[in-house]
Formats: C-alpha cells, sequence, structure tokens
C-alpha cells in the first residue's frame, strides 16, 4: 500500500479525497489534525491522525515515522503553504541523499499541491493549462484574492529535482456541503424562511447578492475534484520525469451565475426578486465573479479523469437540499 498524508484531511476537498482513497482500499491513508477532536474526526473515517500542524518541524519527523510516500496540499493554507513545502522539500533531500550514500535507487517523496483555476484570471475565451499564468505572457491576470498562488505552483514545479511534483487546478467547486457558495446562498435562504414566517408576505421582496450577474463561472463537483486528486496519486510515478507537463485544470461545466443563483432561490422558495448588485471591492466575491472557459482534456487523458458529475443548475434540487442539511 501507498502510503498518503493530506493537508486539509478534514475540509471540503480534503474529505472527500480522503474518502475516495480509503474506499479504494489500495492506499494507507493520514490525515494532519490540529486538535484531539478533528484527530478523532479523522480516525472515525478510517484516516490516521497525524496531530501536528502544517508549519510544525514536528510534522518532518511524523512524515519520515510513518513513511509517506507522497504529501497532498489540500489545505488553501496560502502563506503556510510555503513553509510546507519547504518541509517537504527537506525531508525529500534528505531521503535521497540518503539513499545515495548507500548505494540504492528509492522513489522520490511526492507532492502533490491543490491550486485553481483562478490563476487564470477572468474570461471567457477557451483556457487550458497549458496557458501560462501569473507572468507577463499570460493572456489573463489572476484574481487577486490568489494573486500569489502562481509564485508557489512555480516553486512547486521546481522541487522536481528531490520531489515527484504535480499541480491540480479544480475550477469553483459545488456539491455536497458547497462550503464555498454559503455567502451567495445564505441571504436567499434566509429571505425565504423569513417569509415563511410572515405568511408569504414578503414574497415582493429583494434580496440583493454581491456578486457579478454576468459571470460564468468554470464548474466542478467536489467529488469529481476527489477523483481528478485520485488520479494524479495514482500515476504520480508514471509521469514523473518523463517530461510531461505536470498541471491539470478540472473543469466540467460554464454556467450563469445568474442562472445559479435563481435556481437556488427557486429551491428554497424565495419568491421575490434577486437583484444583482456587483462584487464591488470585496476580493472573494471578485473571485467569485470570475468567468472560466476550461479544458480538462489533458487530465482526462494523461491521468485518465473520468468526471461523473456534470452541472450544478441542472442538479440544484439536490444540491440546495444538501447545503441546507449541512448548515444543521
Amino acid at each position: 500500500m501507498v502510503n498518503i498524508l493530506i493537508i486539509g484531511a478534514t475540509g471540503y476537498v480534503g474529505h472527500a479525497l480522503s474518502q475516495s482513497l480509503v474506499r479504494s482500499g489500495n492506499h494507507r491513508v493520514y490525515g494532519l489534525a490540529r486538535s484531539p477532536e478533528k484527530a478523532t474526526s479523522l480516525a472515525r473515517d478510517e484516516v490516521l491522525p497525524i496531530l501536528s500542524s502544517i508549519t510544525s518541524a514536528a510534522l518532518a519527523e511524523a512524515i519520515n515515522e510513518h513513511r509517506i510516500d507522497i504529501v497532498v496540499d489540500v489545505s488553501g493554507a496560502n502563506q503556510d503553504s510555503y513553509t510546507l513545502l519547504t518541509l517537504v522539500q527537506k525531508v525529500g533531500a534528505e531521503r535521497l541523499a540518503a539513499a545515495k550514500k548507500e548505494g540504492i535507487r528509492i522513489q522520490k517523496l511526492g507532492f502533490i499541491y491543490c491550486s485553481g483555476t483562478w490563476v487564470h484570471g477572468s474570461s471567457n475565451s477557451p483556457i487550458n493549462d497549458l496557458v501560462p499564468v501569473g507572468t507577463a505572457s499570460a493572456p489573463f491576470p489572476a484574481t487577486e484574492l490568489t494573486a500569489w498562488r502562481p509564485e508557489l505552483e512555480r516553486a512547486v514545479l521546481a522541487s522536481s529535482d528531490v520531489l515527484d511534483v504535480v499541480v491540480v487546478r479544480p475550477a469553483l467547486v459545488y456539491g455536497r456541503s458547497s462550503a464555498i457558495w454559503t455567502s451567495l446562498f445564505e441571504p436567499l435562504y434566509a429571505a425565504a424562511q423569513n417569509s415563511k414566517v410572515n405568511g408569504g408576505k414578503e414574497v415582493e421582496g429583494v434580496v440583493k447578492v454581491q456578486v457579478e450577474e454576468g459571470s460564468r463561472p468554470g464548474l466542478v463537483h467536489v467529488d469529481d475534484v476527489a477523483s481528478g486528486f485520485h488520479c494524479a496519486i495514482e500515476k504520480l510515478s508514471l509521469i514523473a520525469g518523463t517530461g510531461v507537463y505536470p498541471v491539470f485544470d478540472l473543469q466540467t461545466s460554464q454556467e450563469s451565475m445568474r442562472d445559479i443563483l435563481t435556481s437556488a432561490a427557486k429551491e428554497f422558495e424565495w419568491k421575490g426578486k434577486v437583484e444583482f448588485v456587483g462584487a464591488g471591492e470585496d476580493l472573494f466575491m471578485r473571485a467569485m465573479s470570475v468567468s472560466g472557459n476550461g479544458c480538462s482534456g489533458r487530465a482526462k487523458t494523461v491521468l485518465g479523469w473520468e468526471p461523473r458529475r456534470y452541472g450544478f443548475v441542472s442538479g440544484m434540487d439536490v444540491f440546495a437540499k444538501a447545503w441546507i442539511a449541512s448548515r444543521s
């Protein structure tokens, strides 16, 4: 069995990935836990907890103690991911040095980083994972919220001398708790609930949502994100050192923000109007308003990724109920 350590295992994507790996039966899955409560939660799901933090030197000791083969960072930890990369690089270099001293050949320590398609910036023009990002030759600037990520991606790729590396970029994720959509769903749901309490008297009311009406975000279901990372884990040793550009976008659809939120409002039983007031100066809402016409052809052909969930709007009756249930 391959030993996998997931950084961010208790999070939205991390939980889906850990369960995909556990169900396969081909991996021994470890998860970083920052508290005893998080450790218990992981153990309950058959993930072996490592109680530490992303910036702790003790994490390096745990990687060696448990003979971790691949570290997957889906933590979304921003600057702390730089610290993690440095830590993993050090462990990888020490392993290679020890093997060289003993005159043996070993597989490099693997590192898979979760970025996101927001690094492509906003446009309805076709893009793919070979398009440069965060450089003067990039067709569009990365969204402000994730403007630091292209540099981190380059640092990950540059560490291939001591690590086997892959960068995976999911589009805007939905499904299950649809956690990233809460700030847009909540006012619609709250208005619908208030209307019911008041006997439906507010059906002519207006709910203002802070997002760009004309945006068309690229989308992918959280289960398909998990399967994409799962494929990257399976293929990591096969593509490492082959010259294949190890960056893969994951996107299954591009849909109208207007359609997404009006269909959600309908499922929440909000009968009033939805007014789109624009993202303003809010960096997160600007990111949510990014349009992305991406292609995941390379993830399908190189990694063997087979997404199974297509369409946020078409399945909103299910997704809205799942979001409501996750609030409790």
